[in-house]
C-alpha cells in the first residue's frame, strides 16, 4: 500500500472531496450568506484563477521541496481553505480562503500530473490515468450525492459541510505525508 500508485489513488480521492464540495456549495454560500452580488461573484472568480496563471512557479518551489512533498502540503491547504471557508462569509475573506484554496488546488494538479507521469509505465499509463480519472470521478459522485440526500435530511449547514469535506481531505493528506 505504500506504492507509488496507493498514494495517487489515495490523491485522487481526496482532492474532489474537498474541491466539489467547495465549487457545488460556493455559489450558494456566497448568495445566501456573504450577500454577494454579481460582480462580487465576477471578482471571486477572478481571484480564483489567478493561482492557475501563476502555477508556473512551482518550478522555483520543486527546487526546494519534493514534488511529492509538496504536492501533499498543497492537497493539505486546498483541504484546510475548504474546512474554513464557511468562517469568513464577508467578501475579503472569501477572497482570502479561495486564493489559498485555489493555490493549493493549481499546485497539486500541477505537481500531481508530473508525478503520474513519472511514476506510471509506459505501457500501462494510459490505462492507469484513465483509472485515477474515474477513482476522482466517483469521489466527486460520492460527494454530490451525499450532499444531496443529506443536506435536508440532516439540516446540514455550510460550515459542517465545508468543515468535513476539507478536514476528510486534511487528514488524508496529513496520513499520506506521514505514512
Amino acid at each position: 500500500w505504500q506504492r507509488p500508485i496507493g498514494l495517487l489513488v489515495l490523491m485522487a480521492i481526496a482532492m474532489p472531496l474537498a474541491f466539489s464540495t467547495w465549487a457545488a456549495l460556493l455559489n450558494n454560500f456566497v448568495i445566501e450568506v456573504a450577500d454577494f452580488d454579481g460582480s462580487d461573484i465576477g471578482l471571486l472568480h477572478t481571484v480564483r484563477e489567478i493561482p492557475g496563471f501563476m502555477a508556473f512557479a512551482v518550478i522555483f518551489v520543486i527546487i526546494v521541496i519534493r514534488e511529492q512533498v509538496l504536492g501533499l502540503l498543497s492537497l493539505m491547504l486546498l483541504g484546510a481553505a475548504t474546512a474554513v471557508t464557511a468562517w469568513f462569509p464577508t467578501l475579503g475573506g472569501i477572497l482570502m480562503v479561495t486564493l489559498l484554496s485555489s493555490i493549493g488546488f493549481h499546485y497539486y494538479e500541477t505537481v500531481n500530473q508530473s508525478l503520474q507521469l513519472q511514476w506510471l509505465k509506459k505501457d500501462r499509463a494510459p490505462q492507469m490515468l484513465g483509472w485515477l480519472t474515474a477513482v476522482g470521478s466517483a469521489s466527486t459522485l460520492v460527494i454530490y450525492v451525499l450532499i444531496v440526500m443529506t443536506w435536508e435530511t440532516l439540516g446540514l449547514s455550510f460550515n459542517f459541510v465545508f468543515m468535513f469535506s476539507g478536514a476528510l481531505t486534511l487528514g488524508l493528506a496529513a496520513f499520506a505525508l506521514i505514512a
